[in-house]
Protein backbone atom coordinates (compact mmCIF):
# COMPACT_ATOMS: atom_id res chain seq x y z
CA UNK A 1 0.00 0.00 0.00
CA UNK A 2 1.28 3.32 -0.52
CA UNK A 3 1.38 6.24 1.35
CA UNK A 4 0.64 9.74 1.38
CA UNK A 5 1.31 13.14 3.26
CA UNK A 6 -0.23 15.96 2.34
CA UNK A 7 0.05 19.13 4.14
CA UNK A 8 -2.63 21.93 5.34
CA UNK A 9 -2.27 25.42 6.35
CA UNK A 10 -6.58 25.43 6.62
CA UNK A 11 -5.85 27.43 3.70
CA UNK A 12 -8.50 27.55 0.26
CA UNK A 13 -4.92 26.65 -1.21
CA UNK A 14 -4.47 24.11 0.74
CA UNK A 15 -7.79 22.99 0.30
CA UNK A 16 -7.26 21.76 -3.82
CA UNK A 17 -4.82 19.84 -2.64
CA UNK A 18 -6.36 17.91 0.10
CA UNK A 19 -9.20 17.18 -2.40
CA UNK A 20 -6.39 15.71 -4.75
CA UNK A 21 -4.60 13.60 -2.48
CA UNK A 22 -8.01 12.32 -1.51
CA UNK A 23 -8.50 11.23 -5.20
CA UNK A 24 -4.87 10.13 -5.26
CA UNK A 25 -5.97 7.67 -2.22
CA UNK A 26 -8.84 6.28 -3.35
CA UNK A 27 -7.37 5.25 -6.92
CA UNK A 28 -4.05 4.32 -5.84
CA UNK A 29 -5.83 2.40 -2.57
CA UNK A 30 -3.10 4.55 -0.90
CA UNK A 31 -3.20 5.34 3.35
CA UNK A 32 -3.71 9.07 3.38
CA UNK A 33 -2.23 11.03 6.42
CA UNK A 34 -2.95 14.86 6.87
CA UNK A 35 -1.04 17.06 8.53
CA UNK A 36 -1.04 20.89 9.97
CA UNK A 37 2.39 21.86 11.21
CA UNK A 38 1.97 25.30 13.55
CA UNK A 39 4.78 27.13 15.38
CA UNK A 40 4.46 28.07 18.59
CA UNK A 41 6.32 31.31 19.35
CA UNK A 42 9.12 30.95 22.00
CA UNK A 43 8.96 32.99 25.39
CA UNK A 44 11.11 34.00 28.14
CA UNK A 45 9.23 30.89 30.18
CA UNK A 46 8.63 28.58 27.09
CA UNK A 47 10.94 26.12 28.81
CA UNK A 48 10.19 26.06 32.91
CA UNK A 49 6.66 27.21 32.79
CA UNK A 50 4.46 24.66 33.12
CA UNK A 51 1.49 27.60 32.16
CA UNK A 52 3.72 27.58 28.28
CA UNK A 53 3.22 23.24 28.88
CA UNK A 54 -0.10 23.67 28.77
CA UNK A 55 -0.85 26.40 26.21
CA UNK A 56 1.30 24.22 24.04
CA UNK A 57 -1.18 20.96 24.84
CA UNK A 58 -3.97 22.83 24.21
CA UNK A 59 -3.04 24.25 20.76
CA UNK A 60 -2.32 20.92 19.86
CA UNK A 61 -5.97 19.96 21.03
CA UNK A 62 -7.16 23.33 19.13
CA UNK A 63 -5.72 21.88 16.05
CA UNK A 64 -6.62 19.01 15.71
CA UNK A 65 -9.58 19.81 16.29
CA UNK A 66 -9.48 22.59 12.97
CA UNK A 67 -8.12 19.71 11.19
CA UNK A 68 -10.72 17.19 11.22
CA UNK A 69 -13.43 20.28 10.82
CA UNK A 70 -11.29 21.24 7.48
CA UNK A 71 -11.45 17.77 6.04
CA UNK A 72 -15.18 17.42 6.83
CA UNK A 73 -15.70 20.94 5.22
CA UNK A 74 -13.63 20.09 1.94
CA UNK A 75 -13.86 16.12 1.50
CA UNK A 76 -17.68 15.94 2.91
CA UNK A 77 -17.24 13.45 5.02
CA UNK A 78 -15.48 13.13 8.76
CA UNK A 79 -11.83 12.13 7.70
CA UNK A 80 -12.35 8.99 10.38
CA UNK A 81 -14.83 7.26 7.83
CA UNK A 82 -12.70 8.03 5.32
CA UNK A 83 -9.70 6.25 6.90
CA UNK A 84 -7.50 9.20 7.10
CA UNK A 85 -4.90 9.94 9.72
CA UNK A 86 -4.30 13.56 11.01
CA UNK A 87 -1.35 14.82 12.23
CA UNK A 88 -0.50 17.63 14.10
CA UNK A 89 2.87 18.54 14.57
CA UNK A 90 4.79 21.74 16.09
CA UNK A 91 7.67 23.06 14.15
CA UNK A 92 9.15 26.99 13.30
CA UNK A 93 9.74 25.85 9.09
CA UNK A 94 6.83 24.64 7.77
CA UNK A 95 8.93 22.57 5.35
CA UNK A 96 11.00 21.06 8.24
CA UNK A 97 8.00 19.65 9.81
CA UNK A 98 6.64 18.21 6.74
CA UNK A 99 9.42 16.37 6.25
CA UNK A 100 10.45 15.30 9.12
CA UNK A 101 6.89 13.54 9.36
CA UNK A 102 6.89 12.49 5.67
CA UNK A 103 10.04 10.51 7.54
CA UNK A 104 8.21 8.93 10.16
CA UNK A 105 5.30 7.49 7.79
CA UNK A 106 7.71 7.01 4.64
CA UNK A 107 5.77 8.68 2.62
CA UNK A 108 5.92 7.90 -0.79
CA UNK A 109 4.48 11.48 -1.97
CA UNK A 110 3.97 14.98 -0.22
CA UNK A 111 1.30 16.96 -1.35
CA UNK A 112 1.07 20.56 -0.68
CA UNK A 113 -0.82 23.56 -2.30
CA UNK A 114 0.61 26.54 -4.27
CA UNK A 115 -0.69 29.79 -5.04
CA UNK A 116 -0.14 32.18 -7.47
CA UNK A 117 3.57 33.50 -7.44
CA UNK A 118 6.66 34.20 -9.12
CA UNK A 119 10.44 32.75 -9.02
CA UNK A 120 11.51 36.44 -8.22
CA UNK A 121 9.04 36.40 -5.24
CA UNK A 122 10.01 33.29 -4.14
CA UNK A 123 13.86 33.69 -3.94
CA UNK A 124 12.67 36.78 -1.83
CA UNK A 125 10.28 35.96 0.58
CA UNK A 126 10.11 31.75 -0.01
CA UNK A 127 7.59 29.60 -0.04
CA UNK A 128 6.72 26.26 1.60
CA UNK A 129 6.64 24.23 -2.07
CA UNK A 130 9.43 25.86 -3.19
CA UNK A 131 11.45 24.92 -0.19
CA UNK A 132 10.62 21.31 -0.25
CA UNK A 133 11.57 21.43 -4.26
CA UNK A 134 15.07 21.68 -2.78
CA UNK A 135 14.96 19.66 0.56
CA UNK A 136 12.52 16.77 -0.40
CA UNK A 137 13.55 13.27 -0.60
CA UNK A 138 10.21 12.22 -1.79
CA UNK A 139 8.44 13.15 -4.83
CA UNK A 140 6.61 16.42 -4.34
CA UNK A 141 3.26 17.06 -6.13
CA UNK A 142 2.26 20.98 -5.98
CA UNK A 143 -1.31 21.25 -6.34
CA UNK A 144 -2.61 24.81 -7.45
CA UNK A 145 -5.43 26.96 -5.24
CA UNK A 146 -7.80 26.59 -8.45
CA UNK A 147 -7.10 23.48 -9.86
CA UNK A 148 -10.02 20.93 -10.61
CA UNK A 149 -9.47 17.62 -8.83
CA UNK A 150 -10.39 15.36 -11.60
CA UNK A 151 -9.62 11.54 -12.47
CA UNK A 152 -5.42 11.67 -13.98
CA UNK A 153 -6.24 10.78 -18.13
CA UNK A 154 -3.37 12.23 -19.33
CA UNK A 155 0.50 13.01 -17.65
CA UNK A 156 3.40 15.22 -19.44
CA UNK A 157 6.86 14.52 -18.64
CA UNK A 158 9.68 16.55 -19.90
CA UNK A 159 12.67 14.78 -20.31
CA UNK A 160 16.06 15.40 -20.70
CA UNK A 161 17.12 12.06 -22.39
CA UNK A 162 18.97 11.32 -18.88
CA UNK A 163 19.39 8.06 -18.09
CA UNK A 164 17.73 9.44 -14.67
CA UNK A 165 14.37 10.12 -16.39
CA UNK A 166 14.29 6.38 -17.05
CA UNK A 167 13.57 6.07 -12.99
CA UNK A 168 11.56 8.73 -12.94
CA UNK A 169 8.96 7.71 -15.52
CA UNK A 170 9.71 4.26 -13.88
CA UNK A 171 7.49 5.72 -11.06
CA UNK A 172 5.20 8.20 -12.86
CA UNK A 173 4.04 4.57 -14.77
CA UNK A 174 3.15 3.11 -11.27
CA UNK A 175 0.74 6.20 -10.32
CA UNK A 176 -0.24 6.70 -14.27
CA UNK A 177 -1.29 2.38 -14.43
CA UNK A 178 -4.37 2.42 -11.65
CA UNK A 179 -6.01 5.76 -14.06
CA UNK A 180 -4.75 3.66 -17.52
CA UNK A 181 -3.25 7.16 -18.30
CA UNK A 182 -1.36 7.92 -21.06
CA UNK A 183 2.55 9.48 -20.57
CA UNK A 184 3.32 11.78 -22.98
CA UNK A 185 7.10 12.68 -22.78
CA UNK A 186 7.73 15.72 -24.26
CA UNK A 187 11.72 17.15 -24.82
CA UNK A 188 12.18 20.71 -25.53
CA UNK A 189 15.63 20.95 -28.12
CA UNK A 190 17.47 23.87 -29.10
CA UNK A 191 19.54 24.83 -31.61
CA UNK A 192 22.81 24.41 -29.60
CA UNK A 193 21.83 20.38 -28.86
CA UNK A 194 23.27 18.19 -30.36
CA UNK A 195 21.27 15.69 -32.81
CA UNK A 196 17.95 15.84 -30.72
CA UNK A 197 16.21 13.35 -32.84
CA UNK A 198 19.41 11.17 -32.53
CA UNK A 199 19.06 11.02 -28.91
CA UNK A 200 14.94 10.65 -29.10
CA UNK A 201 15.57 7.57 -30.90
CA UNK A 202 18.32 6.37 -27.95
CA UNK A 203 16.27 7.42 -25.18
CA UNK A 204 13.00 5.20 -26.54
CA UNK A 205 15.31 2.23 -26.57
CA UNK A 206 16.90 2.61 -23.61
CA UNK A 207 13.01 3.25 -22.25
CA UNK A 208 11.47 0.09 -23.93
CA UNK A 209 14.27 -1.78 -22.00
CA UNK A 210 13.28 -1.23 -18.46
CA UNK A 211 9.71 0.05 -18.55
CA UNK A 212 6.88 -1.22 -20.00
CA UNK A 213 3.65 0.51 -20.40
CA UNK A 214 1.50 0.51 -23.43
CA UNK A 215 0.56 4.54 -23.14
CA UNK A 216 3.74 6.24 -23.68
CA UNK A 217 4.14 8.57 -26.59
CA UNK A 218 6.80 10.88 -27.50
CA UNK A 219 7.39 14.31 -28.32
CA UNK A 220 10.16 16.21 -30.00
CA UNK A 221 9.97 19.96 -30.33
CA UNK A 222 12.30 22.84 -31.13
CA UNK A 223 12.71 25.98 -29.42
CA UNK A 224 14.77 28.67 -27.89
CA UNK A 225 12.69 29.29 -24.45
CA UNK A 226 12.20 25.74 -23.17
CA UNK A 227 9.90 27.20 -20.56
CA UNK A 228 7.67 28.71 -22.80
CA UNK A 229 7.67 25.96 -25.07
CA UNK A 230 6.53 23.67 -22.46
CA UNK A 231 4.50 25.99 -21.05
CA UNK A 232 1.80 25.99 -24.50
CA UNK A 233 2.55 22.31 -25.09
CA UNK A 234 0.76 22.11 -22.19
CA UNK A 235 -1.87 24.52 -22.93
CA UNK A 236 -1.94 22.47 -26.14
CA UNK A 237 -2.19 18.83 -24.60
CA UNK A 238 -4.47 20.03 -21.25
CA UNK A 239 -3.12 17.20 -19.14
CA UNK A 240 -4.12 16.71 -15.85
CA UNK A 241 -0.75 16.30 -14.21
CA UNK A 242 2.35 17.66 -15.14
CA UNK A 243 5.67 15.37 -14.36
CA UNK A 244 9.27 17.20 -14.04
CA UNK A 245 12.82 16.18 -12.88
CA UNK A 246 14.73 18.82 -10.25
CA UNK A 247 17.81 18.56 -12.23
CA UNK A 248 20.81 19.72 -9.48
CA UNK A 249 24.40 19.02 -10.95
CA UNK A 250 26.04 20.48 -13.97
CA UNK A 251 25.56 17.35 -16.63
CA UNK A 252 25.79 17.68 -20.22
CA UNK A 253 22.30 18.11 -21.07
CA UNK A 254 21.74 20.64 -18.23
CA UNK A 255 23.13 22.88 -20.43
CA UNK A 256 20.50 22.99 -21.96
CA UNK A 257 17.77 21.79 -19.24
CA UNK A 258 18.79 24.40 -16.85
CA UNK A 259 18.03 24.06 -13.10
CA UNK A 260 15.05 25.54 -11.09
CA UNK A 261 12.45 24.72 -14.49
CA UNK A 262 10.68 22.90 -11.70
CA UNK A 263 10.10 26.16 -9.95
CA UNK A 264 9.65 28.41 -13.05
CA UNK A 265 6.83 26.12 -14.03
CA UNK A 266 5.20 25.83 -10.70
CA UNK A 267 4.41 29.92 -11.26
CA UNK A 268 2.98 29.19 -14.17
CA UNK A 269 0.90 26.25 -14.89
CA UNK A 270 -2.48 25.71 -13.64
CA UNK A 271 -2.29 21.75 -13.30
CA UNK A 272 -0.61 19.94 -10.51
CA UNK A 273 3.39 19.65 -10.67
CA UNK A 274 5.09 16.32 -9.79
CA UNK A 275 8.77 17.21 -8.80
CA UNK A 276 10.87 14.36 -8.50
CA UNK A 277 14.54 14.85 -7.12
CA UNK A 278 17.29 13.57 -9.21
CA UNK A 279 19.79 12.91 -6.33
CA UNK A 280 16.98 10.55 -4.51
CA UNK A 281 15.66 8.54 -7.21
Amino acid sequence: MRTILVATDFSETSASALKFANMLRQQLSAQLFVVHVFDMKPTFMSTVSIAYTRLEEAAFVEYRTKLSQFCTKHLGKEPETLGLSLIVSENSIPSSGILENAEKINADFIIVGTKGSTLLKDLFIGSTATSLIDKSYVPLIMVPEKSETTPLKKIVYATAFEESDILAIRKLVAIAEPFNASIRLVHISTKKEYAGEDQMAWFKEMLENKVTYPHLYFELKFAEDINSSLQSFIEDENPSLLAMLEREDHGIMNNFWPKDNVKQMKSVVSIPLLSFQKRNL
